[in-house]
């Protein structure tokens, strides 16, 4: 099962929204996805499916349920892990509740052949553990320069203290190829002279104001509106997919979860990540 990470270095640039048409194109196609809401604090996949779950990782946590019986069928066989919002205990879950968490998904983990790991936006220490551990990291920007500035921060953060080597860049709400190049080479280029990072393209997705109805909706776009520009670009995202992400995947308790096990940075404070990252 190959694990991927879909992060940014700052909220509102659409994370959310390219993990969940990204992973429905993925699902469309016939691979067995699974996405789990790992902004533990503040999740909202929920909400841009339009369902409420009956349960979520929390009631994992505290012992009631097992993944598998949280899991929530979204669309196109397509299976979500919801999380929860305003919980502050899952904002800063301890090594024994991330172990837990890491036994049950590897015991689901021959179930699916992609998880998609939607996390917290920022250098917020759980947001960076997951990133971390996962086998690939996707890094989600706008055109934006504070998000453009916040992205590098990201990067240089996960390449230098976390020793994180697969980051690919996508960039979200772009006018066109063009507009989309451009941000890519800037970072690419600043990643390249500050850090020695080589920084993958994995490709845009175009502004859309379809997308925006498709949100207030509560449906995806790719179900919304399977036309609309950035359907099209989610579409082409996961037709790519494959030779973009080309890591073979691996035993998930060998994989994503080596870190959880191993307790690694389990430590990290928020605050001292952020002043390497300065």
């Amino acid at each position: 099962m190959k694990s991927i990470a879909i992060t940014s270095g700052k909220g509102g640039v659409g994370k959310s929204n390219v993990a969940v048409n990204l992973g429905l194109k993925l699902a469309q196609q016939g691979k067995r996805v699974l996405l789990f809401d790992a902004d533990l604090g503040l999740a909202n996949i929920d909400i841009l499916f339009g369902f409420v779950a009956k349960h979520n990782v929390a009631d994992v946590l505290n012992g009631k349920f097992h993944l598998r019986d949280i899991m929530v069928e979204a669309a196109d066989g397509m299976k979500v892990l919801p999380s929860t919002s305003g919980l502050l205990q899952l904002e800063n879950p301890s090594q024994s509740e991330l172990a837990k968490l890491a036994e049950q998904m590897d015991e689901v983990s021959e179930d699916f052949d992609v998880l998609l790991l939607d996390t917290g936006a920022g250098l917020r220490s759980t947001a960076l553990f997951f990133c971390s551990a996962a086998e690939e990291v996707l890094v989600v920007t706008t055109p934006e320069p504070t998000a453009i500035t916040d992205a590098y921060a990201m990067i240089k953060v996960l390449n230098t203290d976390y020793d994180v080597h697969e980051i690919k860049l996508l960039i979200n709400e772009a006018i066109d190829d063009r507009e989309a190049r451009q941000v890519f080479d800037k970072l690419a280029k600043v990643s390249k002279k500050h850090i020695d990072f080589d920084l993958d393209y994995a490709g845009m997705v175009v502004k859309d104001i379809q997308l925006e109805k498709a949100v207030r909706k509560r449906k995806p776009v790719v179900q919304s509106y399977p036309s609309a520009p950035s359907s099209q670009s989610f579409q082409r995202l996961a037709e790519k997919f494959d030779s973009i992400y080309t890591n073979k995947s691996q035993p998930l308790i060998n994989g994503f979860w080596k870190e959880v096990l191993q307790g690694r940075k389990d430590d990290v404070e928020e605050a001292e990540v952020i002043d390497k990252a300065s």
